[in-house]
């Protein structure tokens, strides 16, 4: 059987909700939110640093980072609108490991991808507000698409990892 061929483009994110949260979040719901919102600001910042390493994937990568500055600000609104805060970004975050090459920059982007998807993962069970678990749902849902995206034009095998979000 053979493996599908990778797209020039990963399929478009799921449309980040906004529609209003409980007209106050519960402590555990925002919490978790704001855990997802740290990981979608870390994504921006590292796909800008992985788009001057992997110029071979430059379209899929400003596909990726545009869906995640997306989901970034969907989730702040979530949070001021639930009454929690939405810390801006920092300047600059550690790398788990440098990034030299393409080989480091696509791994870059498979840590990231996990540890959106965690994230997203974590809002689902911190909350019973559908608007919430939908949100977690489609966030969770994009991380693992995007790293499938990435893993089929690096060639990778497996291309897909069972239950994203898992640690």
């Amino acid at each position: 059987m053979s493996s599908p061929t990778p797209s020039a483009t990963p399929a478009a994110p799921a449309t980040p909700t906004t529609s209003a949260p409980p007209a106050k979040l519960a402590a555990a719901a925002a919490k978790a939110l704001q855990a997802a919102l740290a990981a979608e600001q870390v994504a921006v910042w590292a796909y800008d640093l992985v788009a001057a390493y992997d110029t071979a994937d430059a379209d899929t990568i400003a596909t990726i980072r545009a869906g995640h500055l997306a989901r970034q600000g969907a989730t702040a609104s979530l949070l001021l609108g639930g009454g929690a805060a939405a810390p801006d970004p920092a300047a600059a975050y550690a790398l788990p490991k440098p990034v030299t090459d393409t080989a480091s920059a696509r791994t870059l982007t498979a840590i990231v991808e996990n540890d959106c998807a965690q994230a997203w993962r974590a809002v689902i069970g911190a909350t019973d507000t559908g608007s919430l678990r939908t949100a977690g749902l489609a966030g969770l849902s994009d991380s693992a698409v995007w790293l499938t995206t990435l893993k089929l034009a690096a060639k990778a095998n497996p291309s897909t990892v069972p239950f994203p979000g898992r640690p």
